[in-house]
């Protein structure tokens, strides 16, 4: 899975882009056909507030692209949040499409094979 960041208004060192392709990098263990992951870092003023940093990540994954946005006062900590939330989306797509899977089984023939 390809990784692209892009921070917008400030300048992004790179120990703290490593960590933000480690993170994101994790997400790939609840969608192996992922092809790219988007994360958009933008300080959205300049004065220090629980609110300034805006971190978006767009999953391109095969049918409906996902995509979510978090708030914070730092940028990793903003990216923090961002991984919870897509990792949530995530584990629920998946177990949806498991669910699909296993739906019209007859569980009870399956036990006495």
């Amino acid at each position: 899975m390809d990784i692209l960041i892009h921070a917008e208004k400030f300048t992004l060192e790179d120990r703290k882009r490593d960590l933000i392709l480690e993170k994101v990098g994790k997400l790939q263990q609840y969608m192996q056909r992922a092809l790219r992951a988007r994360v958009t870092l933008r300080m959205d003023s300049a004065h220090a507030s629980e609110k300034q940093f805006v971190a978006k990540l767009l999953m391109e994954v095969p049918g409906q692209d996902m995509a979510a946005e978090q708030k914070a006062s730092e940028p990793l900590e903003a990216v923090d949040l961002l991984v919870e939330k897509m990792e949530r989306q995530l584990r629920k797509r998946k177990t949806e499409r498991i669910s699909k899977r296993t739906k019209g089984v007859d569980k009870e023939a399956i036990a006495f094979s």
